[in-house]
Parts: structure tokens; C-alpha cells; sequence
């Protein structure tokens, strides 16, 4: 098989040693970013590694496009790119620092981070103290291939002639109302412990309930119980919403209840043996529901069309909160068309045509 023209083709190429070099570290680093990720999350360490392997194969996919190009320039078109020692330069330098900074913001988290327990399994969370180290040591670490950077392309006249640094302060200045606040919520639930990672909270305002994921400078994320997808709510919103801490519960277990609407037709001791075997029917199915902590049954209101009655029991469980409320719910619905008891409003008003 004649493979001259691959050959000349190779001859061709404007690339040397070190782009050769470049280019083999970023088709290893693309082809193996999936087994970082794996590597890297053998701790069960829950931030945004993912979102950073995924932003690492876009500068890599950058990378190869920028080669490609240069290659079609120099074959097709007989004509020299200028500067590509230093787009290989700079491609490394990005790509080390960008591996290197992976690992670092997963060993801030383990060093610093907070280990919870989310539905029996553990994992090292983020805290707002590695928060605070992750994002001094991405300054630092900016700052760093930022200068490399500089000196590759050799811009320190430039640099000298604008006003770079200026031009940052300002933009961070002008955008300070827009973190500033999340920055300050997110601190002050920190210190008061009022929301941390594992938390199972309720958020009436909001309709939430779920458990925290994470805490970040700017958000909060919530893994919504019933949905099972994640929510993020910004800090300062959080903190002034009505947030209840359900996984810090007494020795029961958390009390949840439910509220029935019965008509008036009925014996008050009939509801109450009526609601303590729906409690009992569901201990038998739903385990995350104390069988050992008596429910409390009591009238709510004594509205135009039916009585309100409250059922309130214990989950031993709040991360199966959901899953209690659900199986009292289908107990309630069909022993009562065993017992001809009607969950609907009556109707105990009709309009009369003339």
C-alpha cells in the first residue's frame, strides 16, 4: 500500500515537537476525562466536577479545532499561521493548570467540606469554608496562568499600557449587588447552621421540600423529594423565605400530619377509629412511619360544609417523608369506600332556580 501522500502530508504540517506534544496531552486528557471524574469521586464528594470535566472537553474540542485549522492553512493553502508556538504554549498551559485545579477543589472539599448522610449514604459535602478556600485558591490559581500567559505572548508592554487590572475591579464593583447578597446569606447560614448539607428542609414559600445538596457562595441546591430533581435557590432568597429543618426532629421522629374533610353526618368516635386504622394499615406498609408513636387525632375546623380533621403522626425517616404522606393517603381513600365515608366536601348549599 503506497502511503507517500501521508507522508507528504505529515512533511506539510507546520507543527513541531512541542505541538505534537500538546496535541497527544489533549487527546489523552479528552479520551480519559470520564475516568477522572470516576477517580476523583471516589469519596463521594459532591461539587461541580462534573460541570468542570465537561468545560475541560470544550477547551480540549478548542484545542483540536484551532490544530485542524492551522493544518488545512498549511496544506491547502501553502501559508504559514503565525503564532502557533505560542497557541501550543498556551493550550498546555491551560490544560495543566486546568487538571490541576480539578484535583485541588476536590481535596479543598475533602480537607475542608462536611461529611453527611443523605438516605444512608455518605458523602463529603461542601461547606461554606471550602467555598471560601475554593475561591481563593482559583484566584490564585488564575493569577497564575493569567501571568504565564502574558509572558508567553510576551504582552507586558500591553499590559503596562492598559488598564487591565482597572477594568476588572471595575466590572467586579459594577456586579457587586448581584453576589454581594448571596455572598452575605450564604455566611450568615453558615455561621447560624440554620441550612447545611444533609438538611432535609421545608420551604413553604417556595413549595419545596427536599434535602440540601450543597452550599455554594451564590446558591443553594435542593433535592426535591417528590420530583427527585434538584432545585437552585439563590442565598439570599433562601434566608428570607420560613425554612423548617425537618431532619432535626425529636426522638419520634419528625410529625408530619394530614388533613381530612369529613361531612357532619358522621360519630366523632367513628372518624377517629376511622383515621387510627388508616395510621395502623399504613405502619404495616410504609416502615419509615413510628408504629411505636401514638398518632394524635384531633378537629381542626368546623366549617359551612364539613369538619376538618387533622391525623398527626411520626416518620422515623424524614428522607421517606414523601413516601409516608403517599401510603396514609391511598390507605385513606380506600378504606374509605369500605366504610362509605366520603373524603369529598359535601355539598350542603344549592342554589334554587325561580
Amino acid at each position: 500500500m503506497n502511503l507517500d501522500w501521508l507522508h507528504e502530508i505529515y512533511q506539510k504540517l507546520p507543527f513541531q515537537l512541542l505541538d505534537y506534544g500538546v496535541i497527544g496531552l489533549n487527546l489523552l486528557i479528552f479520551l480519559y476525562a470520564g475516568f477522572v471524574v470516576r477517580e476523583s469521586q471516589k469519596d463521594k464528594v459532591t461539587s461541580s466536577t462534573r460541570n468542570r470535566m465537561l468545560a475541560l472537553r470544550a477547551t480540549n474540542l478548542a484545542l483540536f479545532f484551532i490544530y485542524i485549522i492551522t493544518g488545512v492553512i498549511e496544506i491547502l493553502f501553502d501559508s504559514k499561521v503565525p503564532h502557533l508556538k505560542e497557541i501550543s504554549q498556551t493550550g498546555l498551559t491551560i490544560l495543566i493548570s486546568y487538571i490541576a485545579f480539578h484535583y485541588l477543589q476536590n481535596w479543598i472539599v475533602i480537607r475542608f467540606g462536611k461529611e453527611k448522610e443523605v438516605n444512608g449514604e455518605k458523602f463529603k459535602g461542601e461547606s461554606y469554608a471550602s467555598e471560601i478556600v475554593g475561591l481563593i485558591a482559583l484566584v490564585l490559581v488564575a493569577s497564575i496562568v493569567f501571568l504565564v500567559i502574558i509572558n508567553v505572548w510576551e504582552l507586558n508592554n500591553w499590559l503596562q499600557a492598559t488598564s487591565v487590572i482597572g477594568g476588572i475591579l471595575i466590572l467586579l464593583f459594577a456586579s457587586k449587588d448581584y453576589f454581594l447578597g448571596d455572598m452575605i446569606s450564604g455566611l450568615i447560614m453558615h455561621y447560624n447552621h440554620s441550612v447545611e448539607a444533609g438538611s432535609v428542609i421545608r420551604v413553604k414559600e417556595l413549595d419545596i421540600t427536599g434535602v440540601v445538596m450543597q452550599i455554594t457562595l451564590s446558591q443553594t441546591t435542593i433535592r426535591d423529594m417528590v420530583q427527585k430533581h434538584e432545585i437552585a435557590i439563590p442565598n439570599s432568597k433562601l434566608r428570607n423565605a420560613t425554612v423548617e429543618t425537618i431532619s432535626n426532629s425529636s426522638k419520634n421522629g419528625f410529625r408530619d400530619f394530614l388533613d381530612f374533610k369529613i361531612g357532619y353526618e358522621h360519630q366523632t368516635e367513628t372518624i377517629q377509629s376511622f383515621l387510627t386504622t388508616i395510621w395502623q394499615q399504613s405502619t404495616e406498609i410504609e416502615a419509615a412511619i413510628n408504629s411505636e408513636a401514638t398518632p394524635k387525632i384531633i378537629v381542626v375546623d368546623n366549617g359551612d360544609h364539613a369538619v376538618t380533621w387533622r391525623l398527626l403522626y411520626y416518620v422515623k425517616n424524614p428522607y421517606r417523608l414523601s413516601d409516608a404522606r403517599n401510603t396514609i393517603q391511598t390507605q385513606a381513600l380506600e378504606y374509605s369506600q369500605k366504610q362509605a365515608i366520603g373524603l369529598n366536601t359535601p355539598m350542603t348549599h344549592q342554589i334554587l332556580g325561580q
